[in-house]
């Protein structure tokens, strides 16, 4: 291990000595933090601190200061020599202290006070009197017994001194490195509350607490977290901070980026005026320019333990200087956009919650424990909101206020509403509003194009079904589809398959009534349609879903949707030639009673139909089966554009 450390070092090998008691770490004056506060010390304590440049030689003899000497080792023999430091720390404080409180520059100590609360275990106070009132006497060294000595004064000989390791524990204990990172907090922390409902998650949780606590065998100190808007990563990343909090006693922080606000995402520049803020520089020693002030961030947090967290960052450029130097602090990060860039990170991809953990959830957010029938009722909820984490916590808002009686009139209201998001609005927050950031925030190009893939049918969509949709080449809907679903805006269910949660269809419906024209809507359906006519729902190089085989679900979720859209954009003729098209598919993949609904489906479309047989054929089909019958509340009703 010492010949390890030796390499490290270089041109400078020759620092670590050896000798008969073991080894020795040689360093010059100037690299020695206590020669230098020494150095410094005798500076500052010549003078009366009346000169500003009296003043900067004071602060950084104190700012050279991060703990208590020794913290953490066993300082046999050097007592003596560890109170005669602390007792100067102690002496040059007051002295600092009483300058800058005359000159009415107090809060400029801000960060100075707070390591001195830690070093002297005692409140540090700012005012006219001292700022730490003097310790007990030194402890005596340890001697042996001696006789009485004859002293120059008059004065009672001295008694024999008992051996240092009997004595009382000095006024300056030792603090092992385990009390030590228990010890609370005592920089700044500027965490939001965290909730006392949070529920699930234990996973994502315990692993990067694991990760960013040093615990691990391998320790990462930068973290991601990535995932689609009000899937709750911004809770989680409270949540782990709080739980943090004790390994990062120099402070904690928290800056909220705003990336998904094109209008008002923060600067580096005036992230960075956040966090100075947060560690106590005032304004008036703040630099104008972006250097200035990341040249102060990293100085001030050099040697320090720091936990940041930086919330809804936009790209990487936005986050990387913010990530504090120090190799012993921490970082999280959370976006929408995946941010795998940073070198040396950690990245956690959050998914929806299954339905387990919502009911985990749900049933933490109205403090209630649910039995079997308000079981049924509260997955029935969960399937309304199709278990997205921030539509929960409104749903859950709207019981606890009494809007209404229980999760079954709730989850009935929903069944039955043309959009989830007016049952769910509450005064401040807005489902509907978080979930459109994600898409308003794009380019113009983006927008619009993310826009048009919400016209398309299928739940399931490949990028040969997105390319002839939108008459666009098989590499460019490659590109598009990886781009949104790095931005969350898609999720991957199999290599070149993708889905759009259900909320943020529904989001996407209402924008494209306002941004694209009808005759554009209706083509994006039509050239959709054809497409699946085509593929005959088979799966190859030319389908409506990369599954291995044809999937049911798939099938009668697209028809359910074309219906929806045909109805709206004047389409029954093709909605009916695709019905026809997958007769044998809907014979073979749908039970009975999805068979007769998608038929009547079929049916109410093809009065406009010009060729009378199809409609005589739909006739003879639909009599030859059973009548549908109501199977309950149908999942995203909302979804209904007609």
């Amino acid at each position: 291990m010492i010949s390890a450390l030796r390499l490290s070092f270089d041109d400078g090998w020759d620092l670590v000595t050896t000798s008969h008691e073991g080894y020795m770490l040689k360093l010059a004056p100037k690299q020695s933090d206590v020669s230098e506060f020494r150095r410094l010390y005798d500076r500052a304590m010549s003078g009366s601190l009346a000169s500003d440049e009296d003043l900067s030689t004071a602060y950084s003899a104190l700012a050279l200061w991060r703990g208590r000497p020794c913290e953490g080792s066993e300082p046999r023999g050097q007592e003596l020599r560890v109170f005669e430091l602390m007792e100067q720390h102690r002496v040059l404080l007051n002295k600092t202290v009483q300058a800058f409180h005359e000159r009415g520059r107090s809060d400029e100590l801000t960060s100075i006070l707070h390591v001195a609360s830690k070093i002297h275990r005692r409140p540090v106070r700012v005012g006219s009197d001292v700022a730490v009132p003097a310790p007990p006497a030194p402890p005596a060294p340890p001697v042996q017994p001696v006789q009485p000595v004859q002293p120059v004064q008059p004065v009672q000989p001295v008694q024999p001194v008992q051996p240092v390791s009997s004595l009382p524990a000095p006024d300056v204990p030792h603090m092992p490195s385990s009390a030590a990172r228990d010890s609370p907090p005592v920089g700044p922390s500027c965490l939001p509350r965290d909730l006392h409902d949070f529920a699930g998650r234990e996973r994502e949780v315990d692993e990067l607490e694991k990760l960013l606590s040093g615990d691990g065998p391998h320790p990462m100190l930068v973290a991601t977290i990535h995932g689609m808007g009000g899937v709750g990563k911004t809770t989680i990343a409270v949540r782990l901070a709080h739980k943090l909090a004790r390994h990062y006693p120099d402070g904690q922080h928290f800056v909220s980026l705003d990336g998904s606000s094109s209008s008002s995402t923060a600067s580096v520049s005036s992230a960075l005026g956040v966090l100075l803020r947060q560690k106590g520089v005032p304004d008036d020693e703040i630099p104008s320019s972006e250097e200035g002030r990341l040249a102060q961030w990293r100085t001030l947090t050099a040697r320090q333990k720091l936990l940041v967290v930086l919330d809804d960052a936009c790209s990487i450029a936005q986050v990387e200087p913010l990530i504090p130097p120090s190799h012993d602090s921490a970082c999280v990060i959370t976006s929408r956009i995946i941010l795998s860039g940073i070198d040396g990170a950690h990245h956690i991809s959050l998914g929806l919650p299954d339905e387990n953990e919502c009911l985990k959830m749900l049933s933490s957010m109205v403090d209630q424990h649910f039995d079997d029938r308000q079981t049924q009722d509260a997955r029935a909820l969960i399937q309304m909101c199709a278990n997205l984490p921030l539509a929960l916590r409104l749903a859950a808002a709207r019981i606890s206020t009494r809007d209404f009686l229980d999760l079954r009139e709730l989850s009935n209201r929903l069944s039955s509403s043309a959009s989830v998001f007016g049952e769910l609005e509450v005064p401040g927050r807005s489902l509907v509003g978080r979930l459109m950031t994600s898409f308003t925030c794009l380019e113009e190009f983006d927008h619009d194009r993310y826009l048009r893939l919400s016209l398309l049918p299928c739940p399931e969509m490949d990028e040969t079904s997105v390319a002839a949709s939108l008459g666009a080449s098989a590499d460019w809907a490659r590109r598009a589809c990886r781009r949104f679903a790095d931005r969350a805006l898609l999720q991957r269910t199999r290599s070149g398959t993708y889905q759009m949660h259900p909320l943020l269809l529904h989001a996407a419906h209402l924008e494209v009534q306002k941004s694209i024209p009808y005759e554009e809507q209706r083509r994006i359906a039509r050239a959709a349609l054809h497409h699946y006519k085509a593929s005959y729902g088979l799966v190859g190089a030319s389908r409506i879903s990369p599954s291995p085989s044809a999937d049911g679900h798939v099938v009668l979720r697209t028809l359910t949707r074309s219906a929806e859209l045909a109805a709206r954009l004047g389409l029954q003729e093709d909605f009916v030639d695709l019905c026809v098209a997958w007769e044998g598919l809907i014979s073979r993949l749908l039970d009975t009673r999805q068979q007769e609904a998608v038929w009547n489906l079929a049916l109410d479309a093809s009065r406009q139909h010009p060729d009378g047989s199809v409609r005589a054929h739909l006739k003879k089909v639909v009599r030859g089966r059973e009548p549908a019958r109501p199977s309950g509340p149908r999942p995203y009703p909302y979804l209904d554009v007609s």
